[in-house]
């Protein structure tokens, strides 16, 4: 019994297709094929029924999975403990990234880490800020980028660049932007983000204190959907300054000049116990916006 024969059992048995399994493994059809045939004739059990649909796990093929899995995540930890015994950090991070296509400088910290530590690998989860957050400190992220500025005695928080916020209003209102005061800004329809959104937090202090409450009436889950929903003639909102001025130039929206928030793009992850390639994830974040912290087109989202 071979490793990538337990691996071809396990593969396919997640994607229930001989094919996709291949896809996944680098193999050919064929050859994927022979290795699930040689560990059935090797344990003497039929691991799958083969139907036009697909392949599925047989009852006897259910009990071994957990064992053939098991028995890879230990081999995985072999492979890595042996390499941290060379200096070489080895492990699996996952990691949560912002939902829309800000221009993060991602691709440049995992280059550089990639580069120090070539089996350190990394699994982007995309998400809104808040629920980053919340996955990190629940330990289902091993860190993360947020837009929300938050203090948090369990978490590790590394203030990457400051967010500049504003009020974007459909183009109709290019003309009179001026002359608008905050009362008139609140009766406006307002389209808010989803609660654990950083936005949706900048909309609450926008008002708070001044007896004024936005008429909220649509919630859009990224500022992609926000800034087309504004432009659409639908309502107001909050959003990124370079995400609003670049709409401002397309001719798609108007800026409210009276206002403008803060915020902070930052790096999260646990505060105790931080395993050692999840610090070097951190190190190798910390020094790509430090590199390019002079690049003022690219300091603030």
């Amino acid at each position: 019994m071979e490793l990538y024969q337990l691996k071809a059992f396990v593969a396919v048995s997640q994607e229930g297709s001989l094919t996709r399994a291949a896809e996944r493994l680098y193999l050919s059809v064929p050859a994927a094929s022979a290795q699930i045939k040689a560990l059935e004739e090797e344990l003497g059990v039929q691991l799958f029924e083969r139907t036009p649909k697909g392949m599925f796990v047989t009852a006897t093929g259910r009990k071994l999975l957990a064992e053939a899995e098991q028995t890879l995540q230990a081999a995985s930890r072999v492979k890595r403990v042996a390499a941290e015994e060379r200096g070489q950090l080895s492990a699996e991070l996952r990691v949560g990234t912002l939902s829309d296509s800000v221009p993060l400088r991602v691709g440049d910290a995992l280059l550089a880490l990639g580069l120090r530590h070539p089996n350190i690998r990394v699994t982007l989860h995309q998400a809104v800020s808040g629920e980053v957050v919340e996955r990190v400190r629940g330990g289902e992220l091993d860190g993360g980028f947020t837009l929300a500025d938050i203090c948090a005695p369990t978490l590790s928080v590394d203030r990457l660049s400051e967010i500049d916020l504003v009020v974007a209003l459909p183009p109709s209102f290019a003309s009179q932007v001026y002359d608008l005061s905050l009362a008139d800004i609140a009766r406006l329809p307002w389209i808010v983000s989803v609660p654990e959104c950083a936005l949706h937090s900048a909309a609450l202090d926008l008002f708070r204190d001044t007896g004024h409450v936005p008429d909220a009436r649509y919630v859009a889950d990224s500022d992609g959907v926000l800034r087309s929903m504004i432009s659409s003639g639908i309502g107001a909102g909050i959003l990124r300054r370079t995400e609003a001025t670049a709409g401002a130039l397309a001719g798609e929206l108007a800026i409210w000049p009276h206002w403008m928030g803060k915020s902070w793009l930052s790096w999260i992850q646990g505060a105790a116990n931080a395993c050692p390639a999840a610090a070097a994830l951190r190190e190798t974040v910390l020094e790509s916006w430090r590199a390019s912290s002079t690049d003022q087109s690219g300091a603030e989202l």
